[in-house]
């Protein structure tokens, strides 16, 4: 049960992104500053915001995406201890930081908060899936 809720909370994040993405979209198409068509292929010019949201939801589908196999990990071994949960919210919390920075406008934004925390965010997520590895040979020898 320990790994449930920051599972839970990086999907929520997803869904909330998900339907910022459709909200926003659909206001841009009717007010008819962008076409339906456009998204076939992601082309012609895209409205900054809109743009913003769609990278940060693409974003949602790549590195966080290894945090679930982890968690599950974990449950399934049942070998870990509190500096796992550490890692695993280390990471959470993080990349709660930076969903929260990329909400604002990217265009005029000093990229280097969102990077120290997406890099922050990796040093725990490897951090969790080295200790994942020492837990499994660790606990077989």
């Amino acid at each position: 049960m320990d790994f449930v809720l920051p599972m839970a909370i990086m999907a929520l994040l997803k869904i909330f992104l998900t339907f910022r993405l459709i909200l926003l979209a659909s206001k841009f198409i009717l007010t008819k500053k962008i076409k339906l068509s456009q998204f076939r292929l992601y082309e012609g010019e895209f409205p900054d915001v809109l743009r913003s949201a769609r990278y940060q939801f693409q974003n949602m589908f790549e590195i966080p995406m290894l945090l679930y196999p982890l968690c599950l990990a974990h449950i399934v071994l049942g070998n870990y201890n509190q500096f796992d949960l550490y890692f695993v919210w280390g990471f959470v919390l993080f990349r709660i930081f930076h969903f929260f920075i990329r909400l604002q406008n990217q265009r005029n934004l000093n990229i280097r908060s969102r990077t120290a925390t997406f890099l922050i965010s990796l040093i725990f997520l490897l951090a969790g899936w080295i200790k994942l590895l020492y837990n499994s040979i660790a606990y077989t020898s």
